[in-house]
């Protein structure tokens, strides 16, 4: 990489390429922490019309930790549920949210305008002292194994900045793209990429109702072989169509106006709408082989693409920012090992991969363009939902951690409870207020156990050596119960729940305590005090 005539800018701990949802949440996390980190976009402003449309709990549980989660959840709507129609307009397949209670402390899915989110996001970056934001400067071309300003293995990255044209170079312990389908990084590495094959042209047509049109109340997926589409119930007056382009059709003939419009009549009175935005893509279902490339990371959709039909593409991107986000806090502190890094390919990429292909699955039905195939299917989806048979609750096709940092049996499958997602409780302690878990408790590593007798019988056993290991971790020891523990020590809190949650997640699993990671997934859960203390130091262990 030539650095002829360039100008050394800055250090950073982290640099991210890309300032989409994906981007900032990864800066935000990481900012609040306390690293320096430098984004930059070749953009100028938020795209003004939106795009990602609904998302989902364990999204707003990021957000949450951000400090932005109840202001999105105020804009928001709950997602209505989803039927879809078959050939004759009857019901043949129901897809809705989980009921209550919420498990996560948020409503499980929720429908919003993706410039209002992502201005929250900025704004709250806006505030941290320690991130530095470049608009329109794009990334041109990087090398690894470079050293910063304290003799520091990094890698340094030549950027563009549109006012003059002038080219910069940037140096950072870590590189993160998060920079889009068209991913500048990802095209320098050419990793490998996986097709799950499919390839569609899609119509996104986008319009604020302002006037008496007869709308369906809840989501529509019209899976009629004529033309398949689907309708969307936004927040406020904003409404979306996605409409599948026909085999004779082409994205030249949707850049008329009229041409949309003709169209869109199929599906509604376009009389009382107007138009937002009209867009055509091309879904894709593609993963990438490897997430790491050294000190060089692929997140969002530099690392994977998939079809909408799960709502499901920036809720992938948020994971990955917090999975990445706490396992580079832990290693430039000096509490895990580099190898820790290597965990986010193996947990994210199964995870990501499952859930395109779920989407892919749900694309195919409602994409179907042969009649008597159409019918057949209507048919088979039909007696699925009149038996009962049929899932129709949208977090059961949103899978658990299969792979990584979490307690596995000898043949590496997940034991009981491992992976998971840890539930979040209505909280308090002593007379408090109510909080939710996660406010209380902060991003780290946790313990938690049925009662403070089970807590005090643990720590009886857990000699200093292991217990200041823990501690040096910040991880927090968490017992459930309203009565004065029998356990001393600045690493515990006796927290009373409000519904009960936590407590009968454990009962149901048979155990008396978990372990969690600071992204909220379960390490492992213990049926005793001496299975807890094999979690605990294999924990340990794995991270050193």
């Amino acid at each position: 990489m030539s650095t002829t005539q360039e100008t050394r800018e800055s250090d950073a701990d982290i640099l991210i390429a890309g300032y989409g949802p994906t981007g900032a949440t990864l800066a935000a996390l990481l900012g609040r922490r306390g690293w320096r980190v430098t984004i930059l976009d070749k953009a100028a402003a938020i795209y003004d019309k939106p795009r990602a449309i609904t998302a989902d709990h364990e999204a707003l549980r990021v957000f949450q930790e951000i400090g932005i989660a109840d202001e999105i959840a105020a804009a928001a709507i709950p997602h209505p549920g989803t039927d879809y129609l078959g050939v004759d307009g009857q019901v043949i397949k129901r897809f809705y949210p989980a009921p209550p209670p919420e498990p996560l402390g948020w409503t499980p899915n929720f429908m919003f305008v993706q410039p209002a989110l992502e201005a929250a996001l900025r704004r709250a970056i806006d505030g941290m002292g320690t991130v530095r934001t470049l608009l329109e400067h794009q990334l041109l071309d990087f090398a690894q194994g470079e050293q910063d300003a304290q003799g520091e293995q990094g890698v340094l990255a030549r950027v563009r900045r549109a006012a003059d044209g002038a080219v910069v170079t940037l140096c950072a312990r870590y590189l993160i793209a998060a920079d889009g389908a068209s991913s500048a990084v990802r095209k320098q590495l050419a990793p490998a990429i996986e097709d799950l094959a499919f390839d569609e042209w899609w119509l996104i047509v986008d319009a604020w109702v302002r006037g008496p049109v007869p709308l369906p109340q809840r989501a529509v997926q019209y899976c009629r072989p004529s033309r398949p589409g689907t309708y969307m119930v936004g927040p406020g007056a904003l409404r979306r169509w996605e409409i599948k382009m026909l085999p004779h059709e082409t994205p030249e003939k949707f850049s008329d106006h009229d041409a949309v419009w003709r169209v869109l009549g199929e599906f509604v009175d376009t009389s009382g709408l107007e138009h937002c935005r009209t867009a055509v893509y091309r879904f894709h279902a593609l993963v990438v082989e490897q997430w790491r490339h050294g000190r060089v990371f692929l997140a969002g959709d530099a690392a994977h693409q998939m079809p909408p039909f799960l709502g499901q593409g920036m809720c992938a991107g948020v994971r990955d920012a917090y999975n990445l986000a706490w396992k580079l806090d832990a290693v430039m502190r000096g509490q895990a090992a580099p190898l820790l890094l290597d965990t986010y390919t193996e947990e994210r990429k199964p995870h990501v991969r499952t859930v395109v292909g779920h989407a892919k699955d749900f694309g195919l039905i409602i994409g179907e363009l042969d009649p008597e195939a159409a019918r057949e299917r209507d048919r088979r989806l039909g007696e699925e939902l009149a038996s009962g048979r049929a899932e129709t609750v949208r977090q059961r096709f949103i899978p658990g951690l299969e792979a990584g940092l979490i307690d596995r049996d000898a043949q590496g499958r997940p034991r009981p409870g491992a992976g998971e997602l840890l539930v979040q409780p209505w909280v308090r302690q002593g007379d408090g207020p109510w909080r939710r878990l996660d406010d209380v408790v902060g991003p780290r590593f946790l313990v938690a156990v049925c009662s403070p007798d089970v807590l005090a019988d643990v720590l009886a056993d857990v000699d200093d050596a292991l217990r200041a290991e823990w501690a040096a971790l910040g991880g927090r020891w968490v017992a459930l119960g309203a009565a004065a523990p029998a356990v001393s020590g600045g690493d515990v809190l006796l927290l009373e729940e409000r519904d009960g949650l936590l407590a009968g997640w454990l009962r149901e699993r048979g155990a008396v305590a978990l372990v969690a990671r600071p992204d909220r997934y379960v390490y492992g859960v213990a049926r005793s005090g001496e299975s807890l203390r094999r979690l605990v130091r294999e924990l340990r262990s794995a991270l050193a």
